[in-house]
């Protein structure tokens, strides 16, 4: 159904009515140019997708939103960047793990995100002793698989891949001594067979834990990180893509 509407004018010969559909092209231009102008800011900006476990979606940080690594890498980068948060929590990188990543709306939402930049931070929870004794050895394949996904996307964004952070203490399965003999030789292994860059965060965080101290930077489960220590993470990542750009 069609609305009329009636615009009352004025000129040397007095009040005289105009049609709006008179008025409707140049209304219709005006809108068209500004969904263009607005589509080409958002587009203008380099979209940064964060994919991962509960340490990325922000589990337990209170303001998970600005506060887990990703809001806090948005800070850092600025305005010119879309950091979007795309962690699962209990997600692995393993297919066959208890909770495959690939198998999450993140990880379809991370796709369609066609993002410029990827960051990669899987692990933790393939070191669950439910996941890594039966199925560890797929671990290199499945990272390289995902490396490949992604790699293949429209925008062709350059991906980076992350070592998890550190386990204070054992915690749901997980152990700091089957993070460091599996997932993270793996990763290292996945990320130089493809040629990506690999962030090394448990390296970085326990040679800063020497230290600063460890406990302070984490929650009570010692796995996940708190506000402080998603900071630093945030802080790890942002200096090694100035430096490997």
């Amino acid at each position: 159904m069609a609305i009329f509407l009636t615009i009352w004018g004025k000129s040397s010969m007095g009040y005289h009515k105009y049609s709006a559909w008179r008025l409707f092209p140049v209304i219709l231009i005006a809108g068209l140019l500004f969904l263009l102008t607005d589509s080409r800011a958002v587009a203008g900006k380099i979209r940064v997708a964060c994919v991962g476990d509960s340490i990325t979606y922000g589990a337990g940080v209170p303001q998970r939103h600005i506060q887990g690594w990703p809001g806090e890498l948005q800070q850092l980068l600025g305005t010119d960047y879309q950091v979007a948060n795309f962690g699962h929590s209990g997600a692995t990188m393993l297919k066959n793990g208890a909770l495959p990543y690939w198998k999450t709306p993140e990880y379809q939402a991370a796709t369609s995100f066609n993002p410029n930049i990827v960051i990669i931070m899987l692990g933790t929870n393939d070191a669950n002793i439910q996941n890594w004794p039966k199925f560890g050895s797929q671990f290199t394949a499945n990272a390289e698989e995902m490396i490949r996904h992604f790699a293949q996307l429209k925008a062709h964004p350059k991906i980076y891949i992350c070592t998890p952070p550190p386990i204070i203490h054992s915690n749901y399965g997980i152990s700091e001594a089957m993070l460091i003999r599996g997932p993270i030789p793996d990763i290292y292994t996945a990320g130089h067979a493809m040629n990506v860059p690999v962030i090394p965060v448990y390296a970085e965080l326990r040679r800063f834990f020497k230290t600063h101290g460890a406990a302070v930077y984490y929650q009570a489960d010692g796995v996940h990180p708190n506000a402080a220590g998603q900071k630093q993470i945030a802080q790890l990542i942002f200096q090694f893509l100035q430096r490997v750009p």
